[in-house]
């Protein structure tokens, strides 16, 4: 029976979302959510094996299970010294978690890592600059209404979040946004969807059908769309969760601004559920490597993504 929730779209604040992954920190590694991206990690190899990595950044690497842990396990079995690591992630509990267990084998072996946590835009400010290859793992907004199984992408976006309430929230609030001229991402039009994890089958398809058929409208209208903007409350849970699935062409503008062509070489590679931006400076050959894996920037607050890009820009070259 639907309850009725209605605790309303959270003020987007630091603090919140903080809240919302500090608790994720104890059953982050066997959630769907985690373990259904293996395309991007097969991305990720690849692009790494072509750099003589002489440091490896994590940033968001919320328990270090897949980067930088897969990273540097590739790179072991093929007798690679590991570089020097640095490990962010914005919580403080799961820079513990991987600190006490997913990177405890490595540190005991001798792999020197620093781990510190917090916003990316203020961790960036900490590290040295040298010339660095992004490897940047989005998620893509088609995926958000289409599974993949071929691709061992088995449950579309929208069917996850519903599914995994618990975690994510009981209410959902999804919506259409823009990239602004001011670089922020702003709602498109004046509503949010609502949904909640309870409603029947038939409201749920009805809410996934109005947003397909809000892009299209919009889309057909001229307006270039950067994402699908997901937001999600919990009333047993501090803070809040919030997603951005993007649009190609809205990524790729986001990027664009940011690592400019007369200074950087972007190629993309595409998943079942995302895409893989390969960012490297055009000066300098890269001797280092960061890792923004499995829709980290999505994650991050809409007024702060192009900042928090701006802030990585400044350690790779």
């Amino acid at each position: 029976m639907n309850t009725g929730i209605w605790r309303g779209i959270p003020p987007l604040t630091l603090d919140g979302q903080t809240a919302f992954w500090d608790a994720q920190a104890d059953t982050y590694e066997t959630t769907d959510m985690t373990n259904d991206n293996q395309g991007e990690l097969d991305i990720v190899l690849k692009k790494s094996r072509e750099i003589r990595c002489r440091d490896l950044i994590t940033l968001g690497g919320a328990v270090g299970c897949r980067d930088p842990k897969v990273i540097l396990e590739d790179m072991s079995s093929r007798g690679t010294a590991l570089p020097k690591i640095i490990f962010n992630d914005l919580a403080e509990n799961q820079v513990r978690r991987a600190k006490e267990k997913f990177l405890k084998p490595l540190a005991d072996n001798g792999a020197d890592i620093a781990f510190i946590s917090g916003a990316i835009e203020n961790v960036c400010v900490q590290i040295p600059v040298a010339p660095r290859r992004l490897i940047l793992g989005v998620y893509r907004d088609d995926a958000f209404f289409k599974a993949n199984s071929a691709s061992d992408y088995p449950v579309s976006g929208y069917d996850e979040y519903l599914k995994n309430y618990a975690i994510l929230g009981e209410e959902f609030f999804m919506c259409w946004v823009v990239l602004t001229p001011k670089n922020e991402l702003v709602p498109a039009d004046a509503g949010y969807a609502r949904v909640l994890f309870d409603d029947n089958e038939e409201r749920k398809l009805a809410v996934r059908s109005e947003l397909e058929t809000a892009l299209q409208g919009m889309t057909r209208s001229g307006v270039r769309i950067a994402a699908l903007r997901v937001i999600g409350v919990h009333s047993a849970r501090k803070g809040f969760f919030l997603s951005h699935w993007y649009t190609s062409d809205g990524i790729t503008e986001l990027i664009r601004r940011v690592f400019t062509a007369d200074c950087f070489a972007v190629d993309v590679s595409f998943c079942a559920k995302g895409m893989v931006f390969t960012i490297d400076p055009l000066d300098a050959e890269p001797t280092g490597i960061i890792t923004i894996l499995n829709n980290v920037v999505g994650n991050i607050l809409p007024q702060s993504q192009y900042e928090t890009l701006v802030a990585v820009r400044e350690i790779m070259t």
